[in-house]
């Protein structure tokens, strides 16, 4: 792999004034001169995870081949600024991403005509949702497993009802300005939390290695979102070349709606593993191997790293 430079703690203002997204730039080294003009990648993580469960994995690859790359943590999460913490409001995560956007077009390193958006699993869907918005005029759409909406429904039980309860309870809290009420982002089956099918527990915690930090802690009425948040809804308006790679065993994310996705828009295209959500990332099966293969090809066929002549 190509070495690089990393730079940590970057400070991207949002939308909110005082509040800043926290950021890692990667950028590929290049004898004796600084990096001008690179295709950019912007990225984040899924719902309750942040930039260090992993996504370095990713930056290293896509450096490696001669990118830019900007990695932050939504407002309210991980690193960067916001209260009360790990709260989703997924108009606020929809808007840290164009803040991204737009920072990215701003430096000199970067080449604002060549932007492209990365997400993963719930940020998945919120690059295929942004996707369609053509002002927004980013060169390419990469999502991994993502949620595009049609929830998998939990099967009535003790632990659901005292989930719905929480989240109800969460809602009326935040209604009349009381601090949120919480509970855990995966739990195992049986267990209140947002995500408990079999795998989640495990596979999450799989993702969390060396120095990443997961509080595995969320707002309890994330769990509304998920009916009323449907990306699949604007795949007839994709605007720009997305590829979707979705595993065919997903609990948290139908393969369904990425079909759906694909026969919407001939902008897309789908490349499907026979694995679980969690085996498509980093440490975990050859799924992994092969989603960055699909990556890879997918990046030098729409933006190449080197501008053609």
């Amino acid at each position: 792999m190509a070495s690089f430079e990393k730079t940590l703690n970057i400070k991207i203002p949002s939308k909110t004034d005082g509040w800043n997204l926290d950021a890692w730039k990667y950028l590929p080294k290049t004898a004796g001169a600084e990096p001008k003009g690179l295709p950019v990648i912007v990225m984040a993580h899924g719902i309750s995870a942040n930039k260090s469960m992993g996504l370095g994995k990713y930056a290293e690859e896509f450096v490696g081949m001669g990118y830019g790359i900007v990695v932050f943590d939504y407002r309210r999460w991980g690193t960067s600024d916001g209260t009360p913490r790990h709260v989703v409001y997924v108009s606020e995560q929809l808007d840290d991403y164009r803040t991204v956007v737009k920072y990215v077009r701003q430096q000199p390193e970067f080449d604002p005509q060549r932007v492209i958006l990365w997400g993963t699993s719930f940020s998945g869907g919120h690059v295929v949702n942004l996707a369609s918005e053509e002002n927004l005029n980013v060169s390419a759409v990469v999502s991994q497993c993502p949620y595009l909406g049609n929830t998998p429904f939990p099967h009535i039980s003790t632990a659901f009802i005292k989930t719905m309860f929480a989240a109800i309870s969460d809602l009326l809290k935040q209604a009349i300005g009381l601090s949120p009420r919480y509970m855990p982002a995966v739990a195992r089956p049986g267990e209140v939390g947002l995500m408990t099918w079999a795998d989640n527990y495990e596979g999450m915690f799989g993702i969390v290695k060396g120095d990443a930090i997961y509080p595995n802690e969320v707002n309890a009425s994330a769990m509304l979102d998920f009916p009323l948040y449907t990306p699949s809804a604007s795949a007839s308006r994709v605007a720009f070349p997305t590829i979707i790679i979705a595993a065919e065993h997903d609990s948290l994310c139908p393969i369904t709606e990425a079909k759906k996705v694909k026969d919407a828009s001939n902008k897309v295209e789908l490349v499907t593993l026979p694995c679980g959500h969690f085996d498509l990332y980093p440490g975990t099966t050859s799924a992994h191997d092969k989603t960055l293969e699909a990556m890879k090809k997918f990046l030098l066929d729409h933006v190449p790293p080197v501008r053609s002549s």
